[in-house]
């Protein structure tokens, strides 16, 4: 009897194996700067908490796809292609430079079949001197990296497909100390989407404006609120499936 209770027990163990590889045969690579970490925006302006995991448009986007797995790359202040201001805390200049960490996140987490970018707005920041054509530019780069990622660190694995996200518009970041950093971008901000959109048709990249899907964000004009979050994850759900099964 102990045999047949333990023969029964293993073979619900491989079928339960079987089904959670199934239900995660594809993987996703969501990769941003702080609005991916999941800064929850407050008044005071930071010190920031974060949204929890399944809060963040990562997380909603993971739920909404439940033959995918989405893996969350966030760091707060990251440029496309460029470095930072200098060393902050455990980081220093060229950790906020998004077409360095790239690679290396790819070869961490493959095998992948599609990388999420989502990126700009710190390329706006006062006193970097970017305009928003060049930080579209920039912006799909990063796709390069992307699309000649195959076979990392000795892997047999292809390079994955690749979407390229133009990031929320700023709101007014007058209410909070940020706005120091960040009014220089507002203006500019709103660009992104239609020179996003150009050099989608320029390269063939595929793209998604999630200014079209977070119209307003949260009070430091900066970051997204739960509902924003949960806005451009099911917004993103149709378009990541849609890429993830047409080969």
């Amino acid at each position: 009897m102990n045999r047949l209770i333990s023969t029964a027990i293993i073979a619900a163990s491989l079928l339960t194996a079987s089904a959670s590889y199934a239900a995660d045969s594809a993987r996703v690579l969501v990769f941003g700067d702080s609005n991916t970490w999941g800064w929850n925006p407050i008044e005071e302006g930071f010190p920031a908490g974060r949204h929890a995991d399944d809060v963040r448009y990562g997380g909603v986007l993971d739920k909404a796809l439940p033959n995918a797995k989405v893996v969350v790359d966030g760091f707060v202040g990251r440029r496309t292609n460029i470095d930072g201001r200098g060393e902050i805390g455990l980081v220093d200049a060229s950790d906020f430079n998004g077409a360095k960490a790239l690679p290396d996140s790819i070869a961490r987490n493959m095998p992948l079949d599609l990388v999420v970018v989502m990126l700009g707005v710190n390329d706006l920041q006062d006193g970097v001197g970017r305009s928003p054509e060049e930080v579209a530019k920039a912006a799909f780069e990063l796709a390069g990296i992307v699309q000649g990622s195959e076979k990392p660190v000795f892997t047999k694995y292809p390079a994955p497909k690749v979407l390229i996200v133009a990031p929320p518009a700023l709101d007014d970041t007058s209410a909070t100390p940020l706005s120091g950093l960040f009014k220089a971008g507002e203006e500019p901000s709103r660009q992104l989407g239609g020179l996003f959109a150009a050099e989608a048709e320029r390269t063939s990249v595929p793209f998604f404006d999630a200014s079209q899907i977070v119209t307003s964000v949260g009070v430091d004009g900066i970051h997204m609120t739960a509902e924003n979050h949960k806005a451009l994850g099911e917004a993103l759900a149709p378009v990541v499936n849609e890429m993830l099964t047409n080969n």
